[in-house]
């Protein structure tokens, strides 16, 4: 690698590792992770710093958002300037991956609803869709558990799946966690590499830049890698049918999003589009995936909208908030269509996405007054301001 790339990757190596030492500031204050003297002191002092100093804690968090995206910039821009190359991006991706793995998921408490899932499973012969860790109330884990009182939204595909990482944490808690990072860590790699191989099927001369774009975005390392939401995995089934369609693979293109919707429902919203370009004669790869993110576009304003009941739960759940690994249902398609202005805006969404936790780590919670307004201000302002930016460009345009 060249000298600029050493100074790209240890710059990322010290951002990331940063916001690793953060994450254990929020660190439940009723879950030990380690009996060892050292790590408990360690734990105790950030802890110090997440509960205790909330103010300068966000500060640090969002100084982090604004260097990591900062970088993140300056290696799209110098991709396109063919300063960087596949193997600084190769080394890059799995680095960042890596160490992020062992950060604490700070800012969701999902990861902690797959493990007990699966536990459920596992220890307790029970089924999670008719049973909640509620149900377990002599379990040490309820002490820092969020969300007891619902049973498991998510497809049996998911639940199968997360026996895995669940069967090579022995029980234990720690190594449960860390098991589950690394299993759901996975995907986002894998996620890469698809994006990756399908650019080099229908974009060439875009295959590095859409791939990092995908790879390198804070947003979606901090959602896919520390806070670990299954919806990389989902990811994984719709890139994997489009790349199963470009390589002319329909019936395994099929059965990626059969499997992805017995993940989450999602993916079986773009069947049909699958169904055009694998019964037609002129096969369009890019218009699969122009209507197939038109589509999860739509979706995810109706679901951060209005109360939509999810399937494979008994009494069904509602979401009426935009949340930030919701992205992982658009971007990914993002990073496949070369348009200038189309990943500007992916950018500044995604950026606004990772600011709308500051309520919450300044505060302790999302109660307090004007979050909802915070949140909505944090994610649409940077949109706003870059599309009306274009529009203006564009206008000039037409002038001269």
């Amino acid at each position: 690698m060249s000298r600029l790339e050493r100074i790209l990757l240890l710059t990322g190596v010290i951002l990331y590792g940063l916001l690793v030492v953060l994450s254990y500031s929020y660190v439940d204050l009723n879950l030990t992770l380690s009996q060892n003297h050292t790590v408990v002191n360690f734990i105790s002092s950030m802890q110090q710093l997440g509960y205790y100093h909330r103010p300068v804690a966000t500060l640090i968090f969002v100084m982090l958002i604004i260097f990591t995206f900062s970088i993140f910039i300056l290696n799209l821009y110098l991709i396109y300037k063919r300063k960087i190359r596949l193997k600084y991006l190769v080394f890059s991706t799995i680095l960042n991956t890596l160490i992020l793995i062992f950060a604490y998921p700070f800012l969701s408490h999902d990861l902690f609803n797959y493990m007990f899932d699966a536990k459920i499973i596992l220890n307790y012969h029970a089924n999670p869709y008719t049973h909640r860790p509620l149900d377990f109330p002599n379990d040490e884990w309820l002490r820092f558990m969020h969300w007891v009182h619902r049973y498991s939204p998510y497809g049996p595909l998911w639940l199968g799946g997360s026996l895995l990482p669940a069967s090579l944490g022995f029980g234990k808690f720690l190594l449960n966690l860390l098991t589950f990072k690394v299993f759901i860590g996975i995907f986002h790699l894998i996620n890469s590499y698809l994006i990756f191989k399908i650019l080099g099927k229908i974009k060439p001369d875009y295959q590095l830049f859409g791939t990092a774009f995908y790879a390198l975005n804070p947003t979606l390392l901090i959602e896919g890698v520390v806070n670990a939401h299954n919806d990389v995995v989902l990811a994984s089934f719709i890139l994997a049918s489009i790349y199963f369609l470009a390589f002319n693979k329909k019936i395994l293109s099929y059965a990626a999003i059969i499997s992805g919707s017995l993940i989450k429902y999602i993916p079986i919203l773009i069947v049909g589009w699958l169904f055009r370009e694998s019964t037609t004669d002129k096969k369009n790869i890019e218009r699969y995936i122009k209507w197939s993110l038109a589509t999860m576009i739509v979706f995810t304003y109706l679901f951060s909208s209005f109360k939509i009941s999810v399937p494979f739960v008994s009494a069904g759940a509602t979401q009426v908030q935009f949340q930030a690994w919701y992205l992982f249902w658009t971007i990914p398609i993002i990073a496949l269509i070369p348009g200038k202005n189309l990943l500007i805006l992916g950018t500044a969404i995604c950026f606004g996405a990772s600011l709308r936790y500051l309520p919450f780590l300044y505060y302790g919670d999302w109660s307090h007054a004007d979050t909802i307004q915070f949140m909505q201000i944090v994610l649409f302002l940077p949109l706003t301001l870059i599309a009306f930016s274009v529009l203006i460009n564009k206008l000039s345009f037409f002038r001269k």
